[in-house]
């Protein structure tokens, strides 16, 4: 009987040893008592409902899990979100504070597996391994980093408000300035058309001019061609006695009748060129807007002027000594029969306009001379004026290209102030600016608002053109650049990131004919993100274990 109760006893205390065994051993497994062991700050409103009473899904929501079940070495969830702290699940996730030091986030695997991979070696706290905190030692230099990093934010938010208020300002400027230069090109623009207007009238003047000197040159060498012929058949026909005896009676008149024919002859000689030199001198009569009395013509050279003259035209003159006769007289001109065309007098054109105030100002110079040029020149001078036609031809190129230079203007600061320069303005100073970076044998060139480059020697390939900011203004794409043979168009985003001067550096080409670069500026120092690197700062120091400083 002895014999059946010991081994039996023996079996029994087995079991007690066994059990408690297992139980030291599932203890010892178990987190330490730490409500969101393992759990990263960002997941930690998750586990807010989570209690005894009710259960929150898995992040799957395949299950559910309460309390009880959270971190009890026991996966519940097949992603892992009932075990954060524990190897139970594959899936899951560690998150290793690491005060002093920069947090890590493991596979649930490497938890309590003999390897200390957390600086503060929560990872491994089941006790078969010990790993002392290193935490603070090995965060120095990232302690390091991150000082120098706040050092240059507080420099480049410095930069960036100065850099913000040049941009407002230089702004505020060229608003002004587009809106001046639009008021100024409308004046500009009538003072070109009036001038315009009265090149035309100048050039018509001076075609009629060349026109009637052509017809008055071809009536001459008909007229003497004629008289040539008339000439040559006198000289060939034979002349009878009584004929030749009574013109020569005309041809020598008696001489005591010589004065009274002289004062009252109404008749031109025959024989002579009287009648050629009574053209001439009407023709140039015309010309110099006077008439003129000739030795040939005596009291009837009237008479003879309006035989001399275009039926077409009409000429009315003032009193040459007249000082006022130059600006108003008046002439009115027909080219032909059927049309006509009237012209206004300087007094009768609206300055009203373009008439400025007494300023020294390009503009109102340009005003005053254009009104002087329109007073003093009679475009209806004949013959036309030399010096004053040029005159008027050289203000309006002027006027043209002043102008021209203007709209030019104009347009450029149309495009300028359209463009997108951040909420603050302070890609502002971008504008008109290329960023160069030579890496290897090549030299990219990066020029925001309008085009990125790769250059190698005499080659130059177009990585994209200016599309626009992205990102919250982090990033500048580059689109629609050389296509790649037989691929893609090539393209480029240039990632922005705090710095105290604008350089591009770190161009690469992670996917084919798809480059990434980045750029250091003043822009993208700003003053929140500084805000957070002193608070990490701050929260770093506080875990700084007792009697251990920094050197300073």
């Amino acid at each position: 009987m002895e014999t059946r109760i010991r081994p039996n006893l023996m079996l029994f205390g087995c079991s007690i040893i066994l059990l408690l065994y297992g139980f030291t051993r599932s203890a010892a497994s178990l987190p330490p008592i730490d409500s969101l062991f393992g759990v990263s700050p960002e997941d930690a409103s998750y586990y807010k409902g989570l209690s005894s009473a009710s259960a929150i899904k898995c992040k799957d929501g395949s299950k559910k899990f309460n309390k009880s079940q959270f971190n009890d070495d026991f996966c519940d969830c097949p992603d892992g979100t009932d075990e954060p702290g524990t190897s139970a699940c594959p899936n899951g996730k560690f998150y290793c504070k690491n005060a002093g030091h920069a947090p890590v986030v493991l596979y649930s695997s490497r938890v309590n597996d003999g390897i200390c991979d957390c600086c503060d070696g929560s990872d491994e706290y089941d006790g078969k391994t010990i790993c002392p905190n290193t935490c603070w030692e090995a965060g120095k230099v990232a302690r390091e980093k991150l000082k120098k990093k706040i050092a240059t934010y507080q420099e480049g938010v410095t930069i960036r408000r100065q850099e913000i208020e040049k941009a407002k300002l230089s702004i505020s400027k060229e608003e002004a300035e587009l809106q001046k230069l639009k008021e100024e090109e409308k004046i500009l623009n009538g003072l070109v058309e009036k001038l315009k207007e009265r090149k035309e009238q100048i050039e018509k003047a001076e075609e009629h001019e060349r026109l009637q000197k052509e017809k008055e040159e071809k009536e001459r060498k008909e007229a003497q061609a004629t008289k040539d012929d008339d000439t040559k058949a006198e000289d060939t026909e034979p002349t009878p006695k009584d004929i030749h005896d009574d013109i020569g009676l005309v041809d020598q008149p008696p001489q005591d009748s010589a004065e009274d024919n002289h004062g009252s002859s109404s008749e031109p000689e025959l024989g002579d060129h009287s009648i050629e030199d009574e053209r001439s001198n009407d023709v140039a009569g015309e010309q110099d807007g006077s008439i003129q009395n000739t030795k040939h013509l005596g009291e009837d050279s009237t008479s003879h002027g309006k035989d001399g003259l275009d039926s077409g035209n009409q000429v009315r003159f003032k009193d040459p000594n007249d000082s006022d006769s130059l600006s108003n007289m008046f002439v009115s001109y027909r080219y032909d029969s059927s049309s006509s065309q009237r012209h206004e007098s300087d007094d009768e054109l609206d300055f009203s306009d373009i008439t400025g105030t007494s300023s020294s100002s390009w503009l109102d110079k340009i005003q005053q001379r254009v009104k002087s040029i329109f007073q003093a020149v009679n475009i209806f001078q004949k013959p036309v004026n030399v010096s004053e036609a040029a005159q008027v031809r050289k203000e309006y190129d002027e006027s043209s290209s002043k102008l021209s230079k203007i709209q030019s203007r104009i347009s450029h600061l149309k495009q300028k102030l359209k463009e997108d320069f951040g909420p603050e303005k302070e890609f502002y100073s971008f504008y008109g600016k290329c960023f160069e970076s030579k890496q290897n044998k090549y030299v990219y060139k990066v020029c925001p608002f309008k085009q990125a480059t790769q250059e190698e020697g005499y080659s130059t390939t177009r990585l994209g053109s200016w599309e626009k900011f992205e990102e919250s203004y982090r990033v500048m794409q580059f689109m629609n650049g050389d296509k790649c043979w037989n691929g893609p168009d090539r393209s480029l985003k240039v990632r922005l990131r705090c710095g105290l001067k604008n350089e591009l550096t770190d161009v690469d080409e992670p996917s084919r004919c798809e480059y990434l670069a980045f750029l250091a500026t003043p822009a993208l120092c700003v003053e929140d993100k500084l805000k957070e690197l002193q608070e990490k700062l701050e929260s770093l120091n506080k875990d700084q274990p007792k009697g251990i400083h920094d050197e300073l």
